[in-house]
């Protein structure tokens, strides 16, 4: 039994840390599909890529072409974003989330919404 209670003890222990700290990050998160017709890997990740620049945050793009294209980047010290534009038959999914470092919705989540925003402009 001894090595029951260990394990729950050393279990309470580790979990602790991980609880506290659910409440130091605040997510922003938007997905939509739409017609490859409508909006290309290319002209999605582009789109975040030049909103990002213009924000000021740092940007790095992985591509995958035909199947994935990556945007990611942030704030030191405030946040990060990544946006994912994923192929899938004919569709282009746009994925955009921003990590603010801190409880409530700060730069970086305004960022995701308004990158999102434009991804859905570029699709019109």
């Amino acid at each position: 039994m001894q090595i029951s209670y260990f394990s729950a003890a050393v279990f309470a222990a580790i979990s602790m840390p991980v609880l506290a700290a659910a409440d130091d990050f605040n997510l922003t998160y938007h997905v939509e599909r739409f017609q490859t017709s409508a909006l290309s890997l290319d002209a999605c990740a582009n789109t975040v890529a030049g909103n990002a620049a213009s924000a000021g945050l740092t940007v790095s793009i992985t591509n995958f072409p035909g199947q994935l294209s990556t945007v990611s980047g942030g704030a030191t010290s405030a946040g990060s974003f990544v946006a994912q534009c994923i192929a899938v038959d004919d569709k282009t999914v746009a994925v955009v989330q921003g990590i603010d470092y801190s409880q409530s919705k700060g730069g970086l989540g305004q960022f995701a919404d308004q990158a999102f925003a434009a991804v859905q402009a570029a699709a019109r």
